[in-house]
């Protein structure tokens, strides 16, 4: 039996974090991700599709819609990595960088679903009913 990239628990809690903020629109349990080619979490909902970066499910919103007109099978194995936008500020100067507050939603969206998901597992391993033991 081969070791899964990122744990059965944590694949089991997962969730596409856009399916979680429409939940009439996708069931009862919106957001479900299979693992695909151990490099791969594929949302049955929105059809995006989010990689695996050592060992690391990128959950970005942005980063699921990149590949969502990709088939399955054209998925790149293993993902490229992602590559950090240049800095346009000379070295030695210093200035804040101008940003839209609604791009800062995607991660809001991630970090929340990240935080459920982590407290239904917490849930799920400490606070077993007495019969499961």
């Amino acid at each position: 039996m081969s070791e899964l990239p990122i744990s059965r628990d944590l694949l089991e809690i997962l969730r596409d974090p856009l399916a979680v903020q429409e939940p009439d629109k996708y069931g009862d349990d919106p957001g479900q991700l299979e693992l695909v080619g151990d490099y791969w979490l594929v949302s049955k909902d929105t059809g995006l599709k989010y990689p695996i970066r050592e060992g690391i499910p990128v959950m970005l919103i942005d980063e699921g819609m990149k590949w969502k007109d990709t088939a399955v099978a054209d998925l790149p194995i293993p993902p490229p990595a992602d590559k950090p936008a240049p800095n346009p500020t000379p070295e030695g100067v210093f200035s804040a960088p101008q940003t839209n507050p609604k791009a800062n939603i995607p991660i809001i969206g991630a970090v929340v679903a990240g935080a459920v998901g982590l407290l239904l597992l917490i849930r799920r391993l400490f606070f077993r009913k007495k019969g499961e033991e």
